[in-house]
C-alpha cells in the first residue's frame, strides 16, 4: 500500500488551523445560523473551517480529490467512482452541539484509499485535543496510544446518540442481541466513535443515517486502534466512495473486532 503517513503532520496542523477559525464564532448568539435542504443547521463557522481546509488539502495533495461537506451539500461533490484515493472533510462535526455551545463538536479530516480509510484526524476545537491515525502510523489520542476494550461479559459500556428516539431503538437493539446495558454515555459528533477507539466504550449502534465525511476520519482511527464501523444492510466494513448515493451511509455498527465478530456483524 502506499505510505500516506508521512502526511499526518501536515493534516494535524491543518485540522487545527480550521478549528481554531470555528472558535471565534462559539458560544457567540450573533452566530449565523441557517439550515440546509435536509433542515439540519449550518453556522458561519462551518464554511469558514472548509475555507481552510480544502485549499490547503490540494495544495498538499494536488492529485488527491477532496469531497467536504458543505461543497457536497452545495452540489459540488466531486466524482471518485474512478479515484482510488480521495479526502473526506466534515469542517465542524456535531453542529447542533456547537451551536448550543457544548464543547461536543469537531474537525474531521480522513483519508480513503482502495475504499479504506488509513488516515484520520479528528480534532476537539473547543479543548484543543485531538485523535489521530491511521495504516504504519497507530491510534492515539493526543500523544497516547490508544486501543479498543473487549468485554468480558454481556454487559457493554454504551455510547449513544443525543436523541431519544436512537437511543430507545438503540436499546431495543441490544436487549435483542441479549446484551446488557452496564454504563452509558451520550456525546455528539465523531466523538461517539473515538470513545470506542480510545476503549471508554464497548458499543455504539447508529439508526440514524450519516454522510461518509462523518465517519472517514474517525474510522481510520478505529481501524489501527482495533475496532471497526460495520454497516447493518451488507454485515461488511462500511463502504466509501457512494458517489450514487450521495455519500450516505446507512445505520452503523461500532465495536472492536472481536465484539463485531461475536454479534455476527
Amino acid at each position: 500500500m502506499t505510505s500516506f503517513s508521512t502526511l499526518m503532520p501536515n493534516i494535524q496542523s491543518i485540522a487545527s488551523q480550521a478549528g481554531q477559525s470555528t472558535l471565534a464564532f462559539f458560544q457567540d448568539e450573533r452566530t449565523k445560523v441557517q439550515h440546509k435542504k435536509d433542515g439540519s443547521p449550518v453556522t458561519l463557522a462551518d464554511q469558514a473551517s472548509e475555507d481552510i481546509i480544502i485549499p490547503a488539502l490540494q495544495s498538499l495533495t494536488p492529485h488527491i480529490p477532496v469531497i467536504a461537506e458543505e461543497q457536497a451539500e452545495a452540489g459540488n461533490a466531486p466524482d471518485v467512482r474512478h479515484h482510488d484515493t480521495f479526502w473526506l472533510v466534515d469542517p465542524l462535526d456535531g453542529t447542533k452541539e456547537f451551536i448550543k455551545g457544548s464543547p461536543d463538536y469537531t474537525v474531521n479530516i480522513g483519508l480513503v484509499h482502495y475504499g479504506k480509510p488509513v488516515l484520520g484526524v479528528v480534532y476537539i476545537p473547543a479543548t484543543g485535543d485531538m485523535y489521530h491515525g491511521g495504516v504504519g502510523i497507530g491510534a492515539f489520542y493526543n500523544d497516547t496510544p490508544i486501543k479498543v476494550n473487549v468485554p468480558t461479559s454481556n454487559v457493554y459500556n454504551i455510547v449513544m446518540n443525543k436523541t431519544s428516539s436512537a437511543t430507545t431503538r438503540a436499546r431495543t437493539y441490544l436487549r435483542e442481541k441479549g446484551i446488557e446495558i452496564g454504563d452509558f454515555v451520550m456525546r455528539g459528533s465523531s466523538l461517539k466513535f473515538c470513545l470506542i477507539a480510545d476503549g471508554q466504550a464497548d458499543l455504539y449502534t447508529r439508526f440514524v443515517p450519516t454522510y461518509e465525511w462523518d465517519t472517514a476520519a474517525a474510522h481510520a482511527i478505529l481501524l489501527q486502534a482495533g475496532g471497526d464501523i460495520i454497516d447493518f444492510e451488507t454485515g461488511q466494513r462500511l463502504a466509501y466512495g457512494k458517489y450514487s448515493n450521495k455519500y450516505l451511509n446507512g445505520y452503523l455498527m461500532t465495536a472492536s473486532d472481536k465484539v463485531l465478530t461475536s454479534l455476527s456483524l
